[in-house]
């Protein structure tokens, strides 16, 4: 191996021409990469809503009603207007309204007051309307630009159109500015804990490489979700930095060993020392993020897929291009040295010894009741948090739910021609709670009416390819336990006069089948991550012992971070706790690591106790650096992301991050301390010392002797002065 190290450092120019093509052809192909801001489109393909919203697009050419705008200040000509100017743009499949439901030109007097109201206020009008997914960022602003132009005094928009197209309008400001300001805080950090100015440069060029390239082959999956997109960079970013400050650490401790060694021979010693130790590292992380791949739910897939590819580039990018940028790079790394700021942890690690049982006996009474807490939260599993408090995509909901209250569309479509049955349906949907209202072609025309003399105009949106399509009004709150309740209910009624043909279609009963879909794979995910990183820590270190007792530490913190929600009373966006099972496993694996590394090569020449604190003080400043850069970015992520879902997953990055390093200092140690027997007598090779009790016992007889021979000096002499004393007396 020796041989082909230093073989690929003296073609290091090569190599770093080759990941300068792949970094270009990255940056070329990022533009490129579509996303995807849809949990439906996520959902099983033989998941019911699926097939339902397939089988509507495919027969009406239109989807769900998703966005509502409400037109304050004009009279009814120009709300009529408007409704025609709405339909006209790009994007706009369907637009209902008032005119949709009854003849305006009968007076209102006459018409039914909940209809009427359930569309006009004394101050304006309302608007459902249904965007093609592929276009809201254009046409939502659109609609607004429009109903402004009609003279309408105000204009608010809510709905779930709405919110994406928000969404996806921030994203890319916002994916630049986390990234600056994530860069900036490592910087510093990097800046307080390296020994050269110039460090930080190496580590963000390499990592920067690994991202770009990664970013840019997500082309070949077509197409990712947002939280891929948003997650993603500043996550391989946090995760990949440990491998770097590895190889870097390990090169200036290999030049003060070798001191007549040539660059080239250092690196080449440094590449093989630390490959084992990268790679592990490695390996853990990239199948923790790979659990995610076994979820049913496609943005699990898809994260997961982004986020372990990534850090097989960072594996690369450090492991080729590092040590050859490093050898190129030797004049400003040495020109630039300073003296190494960070103070010794000789203090600290004897500050967490001293606290470490009391601290440990509290988590482990505490993992109880939070593993409990963590199973019982109160979770939203679709895109009902996308807005946060204060902002006026919520002001605008709640404006209109004021007016009109709250409101959810969904469609149910019923085979043509079978009125008698379909008038039946109507009939009973409507007496279900928090139903206000179904349009459908019985309710428009009436069942004895021919379709033949009903205008085209109408008929296209009520009656085609075979199916009837009725509209059903309710007043529940998107993803709320109404809303949930009336969807088992809906499907029943239908399914009474119906059997199963029949579809049904909405964001709640989307979100519904989600919930289904993702309780499922909560497990799962849980059980490959655990299974695949205790399989590799189980061949690292050659121990059965040492996978349980990490990996104890690390679900434990877990637990704790995830209990947090349900103490508080907050909801927990299901996204975000099943990628927080992953990213904190994954990351939080390589801090055990870290510890475990330093632990094991100390207790070769130590007992468990002094084993325990020079393995904290040694593996605290890479513990505490690596931490550090996470916890920065997943506050970064939480402080400036609009979307709810990609801020709550910053929260829960950041506490989890934190809680994990705490317990790298205060619970795994005390671990290992009281798992030593076990661990060598279920570990191969690890060579531990066995003659420290030996040892300390002649330590404690020689000081008990010199504690005897002093106190019997001090009783001679204190009989000398006495004697001396009465003899003067005398």
């Amino acid at each position: 191996m020796q041989r082909i190290v230093n073989g690929f450092l003296r073609h290091r120019v090569i190599v770093v021409i080759a990941f300068a093509i792949l970094t270009i052809l990255g940056a070329i192909a990022y533009p490129q990469v579509k996303v995807n801001y849809s949990f439906a489109d996520y959902l099983p393909k033989d998941a019911p809503s699926v097939i339902a919203l397939d089988d509507m697009k495919e027969s009406f050419d239109a989807g769900v009603p998703n966005a509502r705008l409400y037109a304050e200040g004009i009279t009814e000509v120009q709300a009529d207007r408007l409704a025609d100017d709405l339909a006209g743009i790009d994007g706009i499949d369907e637009v209902m309204w008032l005119g949709s439901v009854v003849d305006t030109k009968t007076p209102a007097e006459i018409q039914d007051a909940d209809t009427v109201s359930s569309w006009k206020t004394d101050k304006g009008y309302l608007y459902q309307l249904t965007i093609d997914s592929s276009k809201l960022v254009d046409a939502v602003p659109e609609a607004r630009t429009v109903a402004e132009q009609a003279h309408a005094t105000r204009v608010t928009m809510s709905g779930d159109g709405v919110t994406t197209a928000e969404a996806q309008g921030s994203a890319g400001p916002e994916i630049m500015l986390i990234m600056a300001i994530g860069v900036a805080i490592i910087i510093g950090i990097l800046l307080i804990t390296s020994h050269s100015w110039f460090e930080p440069v190496i580590f963000l060029i390499i990592i920067g490489v690994a991202i770009v390239m990664n970013m840019g082959s997500n082309i070949m999956l077509g197409e990712i979700s947002f939280v891929s997109q948003i997650c993603g960079a500043i996550l391989q970013l946090a995760v990949s930095m440990d491998y770097a400050i590895v190889l870097l650490h390990t090169f200036r401790r290999v030049e003060k060993e070798m001191p007549g060694a040539t660059p080239v021979e250092a690196m080449a010693e440094t590449m093989i020392r630390s490959f084992t130790v990268i790679l592990s590292s490695a390996a853990v992380t990239f199948f923790g993020f790979l659990s995610l791949t076994v979820m049913r739910f496609g943005i699990g897939v898809n994260m997961g897929v982004v986020l372990s590819k990534g850090i097989v580039f960072s594996f690369l990018s450090i492991m080729l291009l590092m040590p050859c940028l490093i050898l190129m790079c030797l004049k400003p790394l040495n020109a630039l040295e300073h003296r190494y700021l960070m103070p010794s942890f000789s203090r600290f690690a004897k500050v967490s010894m001293r606290i470490a049982l009391p601290a440990a006996l509290v988590v482990l009474i505490a993992a109880v009741p939070a593993y409990v807490a963590q199973e019982r939260n109160d979770f939203i599993y679709g895109s009902a948090d996308f807005m946060q408090p204060g902002s006026r995509l919520k002001t605008d909901a709640d404006h209109i739910n004021d007016a009109f209250g709250r409101s959810e569309t969904w469609v149910i479509m019923v085979p043509e021609g079978r009125w008698a049955d379909e008038q039946a349906v109507v009939d009973d949907v409507e007496q279900l709670p928090h139903v206000t209202d179904v349009t459908s072609y019985v309710t428009m025309a009436g069942r004895a009416m021919p379709t033949a003399i009903v205008p085209d105009s109408q008929l296209d949106q009520l009656i085609s390819h075979g199916w009837s399509r009725l509209v059903v009004s309710m007043d529940v709150q998107t993803e709320s336990k109404d809303a949930y309740a009336l969807v088992p209910e809906v499907r029943d009624t239908v399914a009474r006069h119906y059997g199963d043909d029949y579809r049904l279609v909405g964001t709640t009963v989307s979100t519904y089948d989600l919930r289904d879909v993702v309780r499922a794979d909560s497990g799962k995910v849980r059980l490959f991550s655990i299974g695949s990183i205790a399989l590799v820590l189980l061949i690292v270190f050659r121990s059965i012992a040492i996978p349980v007792v990490v990996l104890l530490a690390i679900e434990i913190s877990i637990w704790l971070n995830l209990a947090v929600p349900y103490v508080t009373g907050d909801t927990l966006n299901y996204i975000g706790y099943l990628v927080i099972e992953a990213v904190q496993l994954g990351a939080a694996v390589d801090y055990g690591i870290i510890y475990t590394r330093e632990y094991l090569d100390q207790r070769r020449r130590h007992g468990p106790r002094e084993a325990t604190r020079l393995s904290i003080q040694h593996s605290a400043i890479t513990i505490l650096t690596s931490a550090t850069i996470l916890i920065s970015a997943g506050f970064a992520v939480l402080r400036i992301a609009s979307n709810g879902v990609i801020s709550e997953i910053g929260l829960l990055i950041s506490r989890g991050a934190l809680i994990s390093m705490l317990l790298m200092f205060l619970l795994l140690p005390w671990l290992f301390r009281v798992s030593d027997g076990l661990i060598r007598r279920t570990s191969i090779g690890l060579g531990f010392r066995d003659d420290w009790r030996s040892e300390a016992q002649p330590n404690r007889r020689d000081s008990r002797d010199r504690r005897y021979a002093y106190s019997s000096a001090i009783q001679s002499a204190a009989s000398t002065a006495t004697h001396t004393t009465k003899e003067i007396t005398r």
